[in-house]
């Protein structure tokens, strides 16, 4: 499984737009495959702390992504960068990609001396607590009740 950074492989936004169109359509965000398109290449323009990342067996075909997100949610203004649209194809599941993902988007992270990670999550609590993500609050999310969680990334 090759992992790389959207923005030095921009041929594979369509794809990476249409697995998050596949994913959430049933959410607003991601009903429209145009403007899921349009927020990838905002997003991984450089320069910008914000990134997309992008897995691929066999150098064609994008079966997961992993973006960090500057201000996912942005009610609360020292909740900067958001581990978000983590999703991977049904048929790669269960493989170790996403988690391939999520830690190489934490470590270059990191690398740029981001402080700290949030991500939100209706369902993989457990999941994201045994890699230390410390469980902060609930709340709704596009009419979805969500445990907003945090990664303490300064030591």
């Amino acid at each position: 499984m090759q992992i790389a950074e959207l923005n030095q492989h921009p041929g594979f936004a369509g794809q990476t737009a249409q697995l998050l169109h596949t994913e959430w359509s049933h959410l607003p965000a991601w009903s429209h495959p145009p403007a899921i398109l349009e927020r990838l290449k905002q997003r991984n323009q450089k320069p910008s702390a914000e990134f997309t990342l992008i897995a691929t067996p066999d150098g064609e075909t994008v079966v997961a992504t992993c973006s960090v997100i500057r201000y996912e949610l942005d009610d609360i203004p020292a909740r900067e960068f958001w581990i978000g649209e983590v999703v991977t194809d049904k048929a790669f599941r269960g493989q170790g990609v996403a988690k391939a993902l999520i830690q190489q988007a934490i470590a270059r992270a990191r690398q740029q001396q981001m402080g700290e990670l949030w991500l939100y999550t209706p369902d993989q609590q457990a999941y994201y607590q045994r890699s230390g993500w410390q469980a902060v609050e609930q709340r709704q999310i596009a009419g979805e009740e969500v445990t907003v969680m945090v990664l303490r990334l300064a030591q």
